[in-house]
């Protein structure tokens, strides 16, 4: 934590009125913000590869089959001309993606999302829970100064991300080298906020 307290102190106060702002323009950007931390941070590390667009030989992560449905990038480029503004070249995309996640959930005034996200953060993450009574989610402290990825490759995604179509025996066998145990896949996998994707799990639901 305050990794940027030298070198650009308003940093998080920045991220933090920049979600602010989005979410009240647009109240679907939590939802898409929760999803980028976890496809991002799920695979290796949170380094940011998932904004990397895909290169004349490379398909990015981005751009995989199982980042379907993603969407909303253009709001992360919002904060981050925001804090450029203010500290160029200084807080990494890695760290913006993680805090406007974090921030995010905080306004949002859903039981569901927020126990689904302050799950995911207590799996990846070490801080104290802090209850913000003035927003919708819990606050959760959270380190700094992570950096960058340089390279963002589908494949390395579909390593560690389930299809929806996969046993269950592959599913824990992807998210065990994380420290993600069996209630916690429950937990994660086990629900959608989204009743347009759920096609996509029902037969596992209702095989024949």
């Amino acid at each position: 934590m305050n990794f940027y307290k030298e070198s650009c102190p308003q940093a998080e106060d920045i991220i933090r009125e920049q979600v602010k702002l989005l979410y009240k323009r647009h109240k679907n950007t939590a939802f898409s913000w929760l999803r980028n931390l976890f496809h991002d941070c799920a695979v290796q590390s949170c380094d940011a590869s998932l904004l990397l667009d895909s290169t004349r030989k490379t398909l990015s992560e981005k751009e995989a089959d199982r980042s379907f449905g993603m969407r909303n990038f253009r709001y992360l480029e919002d904060i981050k001309d925001a804090v450029e503004r203010e500290c160029p070249g200084v807080v990494s995309c890695a760290d913006m993606l993680v805090l406007s996640a974090r921030d995010g959930i905080v306004a949002v005034r859903s039981l569901i999302l927020t126990f689904f996200y302050c799950l995911f953060l207590l799996l990846f993450f070490w801080g104290r829970i802090q209850t913000d009574l003035t927003l919708g989610g819990p606050y959760i402290p959270l380190k700094t100064g992570r950096r960058d990825g340089r390279k963002s490759r589908s494949d390395v995604l579909e390593q560690y991300l389930p299809d929806h179509n996969e046993s269950i025996s592959s599913v824990l066998d992807k998210f065990a080298p994380i420290g993600i145990d069996i209630p916690g896949v429950v937990a994660l996998l086990g629900n959608t906020i989204s009743p347009f994707l759920f096609t996509a799990i029902s037969k596992c639901l209702h095989s024949t």
